[in-house]
């Protein structure tokens, strides 16, 4: 159904497909641009290695979630030391991606791609091992994407394309009249449009306050069919009072918070937006207010990237995906910066999530 760049090449090229060789494009900006920070030594700062070390999650019984190209499109669980990898909703009737974990640790919701139709939000429940289609979605609703659980469990914040598909010039291509920030109402199935953007310049991965007043989202203004900058922004959960967390120039993206809420970690050239034009990528830690930013890892080349960051439940370590010219894996770093671990090494593992 989406052929459009927002809601498939671009989620179904970015996240699954191993990275091109380098191709020339705008190169990233200078650290001086960046909101001022503070760092760890740089003996502390992890330079790409993976080095056996004891895994401190050996006989951890959670589950992290992820998406893979390894049979189609679909979400799989893992245990952190690796352990018991597996499909879920191995019949769905189309592909499932982009997995988010209820604050119970019972459901996770997905989004749903090639499913014939309208490709709608999907809630699958552990315990029954069965799955239901979350919202309703009909014209003009073209598809739900990036779905993701308030903190009291009882909504999902998600992306929502709307018909009729117009054609953008700054995109150079054909896209959704509207793209907004929806929220749904989990008992009721009521949804609640929150943000409208005229040819989807829209919002990507948004992320909960711990609180849920808030949400965190990045985007990527695009000028002549190339993004000119990714930037983090903060919103209220009514639509109000939208502002700028780190500049445009900055190349910033992928956020997550972190349970206490004192910090916002997030990615450079983030994978989404950089796939087959690799970049540096790194993680960086910032408080709300746009104070104190840390950078966390300090990888130099392409031949290791540091992307799509999220914390664990306890927020002591953010899971990463580490990306190569030719794999996706699942990584983990301790909150404050220190040496990764690799989780699931090789193959495609992108946006893991922890479950509570």
């Amino acid at each position: 159904m989406f052929t459009n760049r927002l809601f498939f090449l671009l989620i179904l090229m970015a996240l699954f497909v191993p990275a091109c060789a380098p191709q020339t494009s705008v190169e990233p900006t200078s650290k001086a641009s960046l909101p001022a920070t503070s760092s760890p030594s740089s003996a502390q700062i992890p330079i790409a290695t993976e080095s056996p070390a004891p895994n401190p999650f050996a006989g951890e019984k959670a589950w992290v979630a992820y998406q893979t190209n390894r049979t189609g499109e679909g979400v799989w669980l893992i245990h952190p030391d690796g352990t018991q990898d597996h499909q879920i909703a191995k019949d769905f009737a189309g592909n499932l991606q982009l997995p988010d974990w209820s604050t119970d640790g019972k459901k996770i919701v997905m989004t749903s791609r090639n499913t014939g139709g309208t490709e709608p939000l999907y809630e699958y429940d552990l315990p029954t091992e069965t799955y239901r289609q979350l919202f309703a979605c009909e014209d003009p609703c073209v598809g739900d994407d990036e779905p993701v659980y308030s903190p009291d469990g009882t909504k999902v914040a998600f992306i929502r394309a709307l018909a009729p598909f117009v054609h953008s010039d700054a995109i150079g291509d054909d896209v959704p009249s509207d793209c907004g920030l929806w929220i749904g109402d989990i008992a009721t199935g009521e949804v609640t449009q929150i943000t409208s953007n005229p040819e989807c310049n829209r919002e990507y991965n948004p992320r909960w306050s711990p609180d849920g007043s808030q949400l965190t989202y990045w985007r990527d203004p695009y000028e002549n069919g190339m993004a000119t900058g990714t930037a983090i922004y903060i919103i209220n959960a009514d639509g109000s009072d939208e502002h700028q967390l780190t500049n445009p120039g900055d190349f910033a993206g992928e956020a997550d918070w972190s349970p206490d809420g004192e910090w916002i970690v997030f990615d450079t050239y983030p994978l989404a937006e950089f796939n087959h034009m690799p970049k540096i990528s790194n993680l960086y830690r910032i408080h709300p207010d746009r104070l104190g930013m840390e950078q966390l890892t300090n990888y130099e080349t392409t031949d290791l990237r540091a992307t799509q960051p999220q914390y664990t439940p306890d927020g002591k370590w953010i899971i990463f995906t580490g990306v190569t010219p030719s794999s996706r894996s699942l990584w983990a770093i301790p909150a404050e910066g220190g040496e990764p671990i690799v989780i699931a090494q090789g193959g495609i593992y992108t946006h893991g999530t922890w479950q509570p």
